[in-house]
């Protein structure tokens, strides 16, 4: 293994997460591991790149060096920030499948039970067909959340990255709510708030921010599309800063002049479930219960068919399409995992009102020994321009 001194974290870190994996791995009768989800793979390595649209994959023996395996454009990343000593770079042209199992056959492993993760959005059906196909005696299993079971609750040095994140993200908000002014468009306030996250420092999120005005506000996932912003508007703003592909999330709500009555009564809501969720939150309280509590605040309070969404979700490394892992741990209906310390969420309840639109005020906490914090420190204030 190729040590360096100017990864994401310490070698050490890369070292744990690489010893855990293995640990899971042999409890599971596992030879090796083909991961194939980006995350996992920069969770291992440190790897971070974009174009993760072309199929990539790591290697994990159980016992010796792992190996990548990459279109060949992606190489001169592998050799820039991981500690990957081998990759496998493959042309454009080439058969990605075959040149694949060629490798796998060549290393041996033939007759290896070889874990690979059936649920990954970039590891196509036909591609595993193939794979499985082109290697007849391999023992396939799925171990699917197999790296994920690593990345839920976060290390010192993450939290770390998480909280410098969030700072930025703090600033990039104070930024756009900075920018709203009677005539101005959606796109000047989403330029304020790039510029800004840029300026803190923040490396590219893995989804761009949202500036909903109006009534587009109550549309989900609504962002600027020039919308002049008016008197009486609501203006929603959620962005996440990011460091080395671990996201900080946070929403904010503001008021052009006079707030509507019901924006204001749904403000007042949102903000005091947020409040009765972090009540409830500490390790050994399961997941589903924090979303009971807070959907029953927002619900009997009126507001129970607004809420459209999950209580919470992950938060840490991600890479489009997506700035959470929620796909690793949600605060859903019916979620039994237990809650441990050092998990990190998004915690947003929040409220769409259609015809005048969305309001929430929410956070990225981490649940500690005996409860939560806030990682994000922006004003918790209906913010009025």
């Amino acid at each position: 293994m190729r040590r360096r001194d100017d990864l994401a974290f310490p070698m050490v870190e890369y070292d744990r997460r690489l010893a855990d994996l293995r640990d899971r791995m042999a409890t599971a009768g596992i030879d090796a591991m083909l991961t194939t989800t980006p995350e996992n793979i920069c969770y291992l390595t440190g790897f971070d790149s974009p174009g993760h649209y072309w199929f990539q994959g790591l290697v994990v023996p159980l016992d010796g060096e792992p190996f990548g395996y990459s279109r060949l454009l992606e190489t001169s990343g592998v050799e820039a920030d991981t500690w990957i000593e081998r990759n496998i770079g493959y042309h454009d042209s080439d058969d990605i499948i075959t040149g694949l199992a060629g490798q796998l056959l060549a290393d041996g492993y033939g007759d290896a039970t070889l874990a690979i993760e059936r649920e990954c959005w970039f590891f196509p059906a036909t591609f595993q067909e193939r794979l499985f196909n082109a290697m007849p005696d391999t023992t396939f299993v799925d171990a699917s959340g197999i790296v994920e079971a690593g990345r839920l609750i976060k290390s010192t040095y993450e939290i770390d990255l998480i909280k410098r994140a969030a700072a930025m993200g703090d600033r990039a908000i104070q930024a756009g709510l900075s920018a709203l002014a009677v005539g101005a468009s959606e796109n000047d306030v989403a330029a304020k708030i790039m510029s800004e996250l840029i300026i803190a420092g923040s490396h590219w999120p893995a989804i761009v921010p949202f500036v909903a005005s109006g009534e587009r506000g109550a549309i989900g996932h609504a962002t600027w599309k020039g919308r002049e912003l008016r008197g009486g508007d609501t203006v929603f703003l959620e962005l996440a800063g990011c460091l080395h592909r671990y996201h900080a999330p946070q929403m904010r709500t503001a008021v052009m002049g006079k707030a509507d009555p019901e924006i204001c009564e749904a403000f007042n809501v949102v903000s005091e479930s947020f409040d009765v969720a972090m009540k409830a939150i500490r390790p050994g309280v399961s997941a589903g219960e924090v979303d009971r509590v807070c959907r029953a605040y927002i619900a009997g309070a009126g507001f129970g068919e607004n809420q459209g969404s999950r209580t919470a979700y992950s938060v840490g490394i991600s890479l489009p399409p997506d700035w959470g892992e929620g796909n690793i741990l949600s605060m859903k209906p019916g979620e039994g995992t237990l809650l441990a310390q050092n998990m990190t969420f998004h915690l947003l309840p929040w409220v769409q009102i259609p015809g005048k639109g969305g309001v929430g005020c929410t956070e990225t906490i981490r649940v500690t020994a005996d409860g939560a914090e806030r990682l994000t420190c922006s004003p918790r204030v209906l913010y009025e321009a």
